[in-house]
């Protein structure tokens, strides 16, 4: 009896393991959306510098705190607080600054215009998914994600521009999901709470 349990979950556990990329990237998309709002405490680094920072995302809604800013999307609509500044600028982002800003943009683009395999991390339940541009001029021309397996969260996001340039790196230090979704009101930013500060609508 023992034997047979065994078998079934090794079976189970190497035909998980045998999935595809894209596979495991529609069960990563498919639970966070499912579960609605994940509240995420990243490291971020780039050109030897580094921030922490916090995002709460909830489907393409996200707020987005760093040091010295802050910043909501609706959806469609975006606000960028610039403490420094006093000043907050409205915008409506491209999908490629959106990539920017927003950790979990990757989710529209492994569908269509990158190739998808596997690479090797040497650790435990942990899988490596490298995504290569199949558009020539595309800006983002490599993503490497780095899964939790059986969590279904990425615990690593790395990104190079074309020619290998402006490598970010993306460590997720703590992934929560909310059990009740935000408001929409979440995602905007509310001027009675910063009643000092100039918007400047830049669309």
């Amino acid at each position: 009896m023992r034997l047979k349990l065994f078998i079934l979950l090794l079976l189970g556990y190497l035909v998980t393991w045998a999935q595809s990329p894209k596979a495991l990237l529609d069960e990563v998309v498919q639970k966070t959306f499912a579960e609605g709002c994940v509240a995420i405490d990243f490291s971020a680094y780039m050109d030897g510098s580094n921030t922490q920072g916090h995002i709460t995302v909830q489907g393409k809604q996200f707020v987005l705190e760093t040091p010295g800013m802050k910043t909501w999307f609706d959806g469609k609509k975006q606000w960028t607080l610039v403490e420094e500044n006093e000043e907050v600028n409205v915008s409506e982002p491209t999908e490629e600054e959106l990539q920017l800003l927003n950790p979990y943009a990757w989710m529209s683009l492994y569908q269509q215009g990158y190739e998808l395999k596997y690479g090797e991390t040497g650790v435990p339940d942990v899988r490596k998914v490298i995504m290569t541009t199949t558009i020539p001029r595309e800006e983002m021309q490599s993503i490497v994600l780095l899964i939790h397996q059986t969590k279904l969260y990425p615990v690593r996001l790395s990104m190079a521009s074309r020619g290998g340039l402006d490598v970010v790196v993306i460590d997720i230090n703590r992934y929560e999901v909310k059990q009740h979704p935000l408001p929409a009101a979440a995602f905007v930013f509310d001027k009675s709470q910063y009643p000092d500060v100039e918007v400047i609508d830049l669309r």
